[in-house]
């Protein structure tokens, strides 16, 4: 397990504040992180499922269509560049 005092020096070296509670509770939730890697590991084998992904040329792929609602094209979010918008962040 991962002392407290590791744990302050790590902060320090990272130049990360940690409070009291922060350096009361991180220790056993970096071990039970540590733990979950550990068994990720174990699953990591040479056995592993391998993905057959096949290359697409691009006469491949599907037509762009245009598709109207009540006889206008959606066009709602295109900006006057042509690139969709997106709602705002906050």
């Amino acid at each position: 397990m991962i002392s407290k005092e590791e744990l302050e020096h790590l902060a320090q070296i990272s130049r990360i504040n940690l409070t009291d509670h922060e350096l009361q509770k991180f220790p056993t939730q970096l071990e039970k992180t540590i733990e979950y890697i550990d068994i990720l590991e174990q699953l990591a084998s040479d056995d592993s499922v391998t993905l057959d992904l096949q290359e697409l040329k691009f006469e491949e792929l599907r037509k762009d269509e245009i598709k109207v609602s009540d006889e206008k094209q959606l066009c709602k979010n295109i900006t006057e560049d042509g690139f969709l918008r997106g709602p705002k962040m906050k």
